[in-house]
């Protein structure tokens, strides 16, 4: 496995010819395109991703531990398929339709997160900040809530798992 301590990578060209079996530590992507790249068995810990477009990656048995995503774009991501997924950070980042299925995302941070047509199921989210996410639809009887953070108008995606009918007031 080939392994990368503390590099900083900068557009496209920077990056390392494969990623299948690379390990990066402390490692900071800055307009990296990730973009339906294969990271399978690769592992990430304590790195970030700055303006990034991992949209369709393989993360099939992947590690990452203690990773940053701010303002990058995550489209279609199967979160469900890594081996490892611990105390992952997501600020102003587009997850439209990435799948969550029974991750555990205790104590995440989705600061200004976009979720639309993401997938919750099974999911742990104790504790976690969707204060100021988007676009999420949650079922609290299908996922662990207890602890998160919501706030209206988006909480309101939390109900429609239940079947209630909300009416807004002329």
């Amino acid at each position: 496995m080939n392994e990368y301590l503390d590099q900083k990578y900068t557009g496209r060209e920077s990056l390392p010819k494969s990623f299948r079996d690379v390990s990066f530590e402390g490692c900071t992507f800055s307009d990296c395109d990730f973009k339906e790249l294969d990271l399978a068995h690769s592992r990430f810990l304590d790195c970030t991703f700055k303006t990034c477009d991992l949209s369709n990656v393989n993360l099939g048995n992947a590690r990452l531990r203690d990773v940053t995503f701010e303002n990058c774009k995550l489209l279609g991501v199967v979160w469900t398929k890594l081996d490892d997924l611990t105390n992952p950070t997501f600020k102003s980042s587009i997850l439209h339709d990435a799948d969550f299925a029974q991750a555990d995302l205790s104590e995440c941070d989705f600061s200004e997160s976009d979720f639309l047509n993401a997938r919750f199921d099974d999911t742990t989210l104790l504790k976690a900040d969707f204060q100021t996410a988007f676009n999420y639809l949650i079922d609290p009887l299908r996922n662990k809530v207890r602890g998160a953070k919501f706030s209206l108008p988006e909480a309101v995606g939390l109900l429609k798992g239940l079947g209630v009918v909300i009416n807004s007031s002329s």
